[in-house]
C-alpha cells in the first residue's frame, strides 16, 4: 500500500541507508531479459540480492518508488508477459527448425534438448519482479512533485524534450528529487540511486542527460539492477 511523502522522509531519516528508487521499466525488464539482448539475463538474479539488502537487519538498503510507477507496472505487465511467452516460443520453434536441418544434412537425430516453454519462465521472472516492486516503500507524490513535473515538461528537461512531454515519467523523477532535496536537508547522507534503464529519456542524448542534476544532490544513476548493485558497493 502507498505511503506518504511525509512518512517516507520520516521513516528513513529514523533508519537512515542507502536509497535505490526504481523506474517502471527496470521492473518490466526483469519479465524481458530472457528475450531482449539488450537487457542483463542476470537481472533475477540481482533483484533477488537487493530484496536481501533491503530485508537485512540492520537496514542496508531502502528500495523506493512511486505510486506511479506501481500504477504503470499493472498497466504494462500483461503486455510484457504476452511479449516474453510469445519470443520463448519463437525461440523454442527456431531451435527445431535448427535441427530438423541438421538432421537432414547429415541422417543424423539430434537431441532436442530443453523444453523452453516447460519451464513457465516468463510467469517465474514477473513473480520475481512482483517480490521487487512489493519491497518497496511505494509513495505517493505530493502537489509539489507535480508541479515540478509540468515545469520539467514546459522547460524540456530530461525526461521531457520536445515533442515528447513524459509526464508521467518527469512526476516519477521529481518525486526522487524531492526526496533528495529532503533527506539531505535533515542529514541522510547515504548512498542515492536513481534506476532507469530509459537511456534515451534519461540518457546524455537528451539535453546532456540527468548526471549533472543528480550530482548536485549527491545522487547517481544507473541504467540496469546491475550497475544499481555496483555503485551501492562503490564498485562504480
Amino acid at each position: 500500500m502507498p505511503i506518504s511523502y511525509a512518512d517516507a522522509c520520516s521513516a528513513i531519516s529514523e533508519e537512515p541507508s542507502a536509497i535505490l528508487y526504481l523506474d517502471t521499466c527496470v521492473l518490466l525488464d526483469i519479465v524481458r531479459s530472457p528475450v531482449r539482448d539488450s537487457i542483463d539475463s542476470d537481472s533475477a538474479k540481482f533483484a533477488r540480492s537487493l530484496i536481501a539488502r533491503s530485508n537485512s537487519s540492520p537496514r542496508s538498503l531502502w528500495l523506493v518508488t512511486s505510486a506511479t510507477v506501481e500504477t504503470e507496472w499493472h498497466e504494462n505487465i500483461a503486455g510484457v508477459l504476452e511479449e516474453a511467452e510469445r519470443e520463448i516460443l519463437k525461440l523454442e520453434s527456431r531451435r527445431r527448425h535448427f535441427l530438423s536441418a541438421a538432421k537432414a544434412a547429415t541422417d543424423m537425430q539430434y537431441q532436442h534438448g530443453q523444453v523452453e516453454s516447460a519451464l513457465d519462465l516468463a510467469n517465474k521472472l514477473k513473480l520475481v519482479a512482483e517480490s521487487l516492486l512489493h519491497a518497496c516503500s511505494i509513495i505517493t507524490p505530493e502537489d509539489t512533485h507535480l508541479l515540478g513535473a509540468m515545469n520539467r515538461v514546459k522547460q524540456y528537461l530530461p525526461p521531457a524534450k520536445r515533442g515528447k512531454a513524459e509526464p508521467k515519467d518527469c512526476e516519477i523523477y521529481e518525486l526522487f528529487l524531492g526526496l533528495c532535496r529532503e533527506l539531505r536537508t535533515r542529514g541522510v547522507v547515504s548512498e542515492f540511486v536513481f534506476s532507469s534503464s530509459n537511456t534515451k529519456e534519461y540518457g546524455h542524448d537528451n539535453s546532456g542527460g540527468i548526471q549533472t542534476e543528480l550530482a548536485s544532490l549527491g545522487a547517481k544513476y544507473a541504467s540496469n539492477l546491475a550497475w544499481a548493485e555496483a555503485v551501492l558497493d562503490g564498485r562504480a
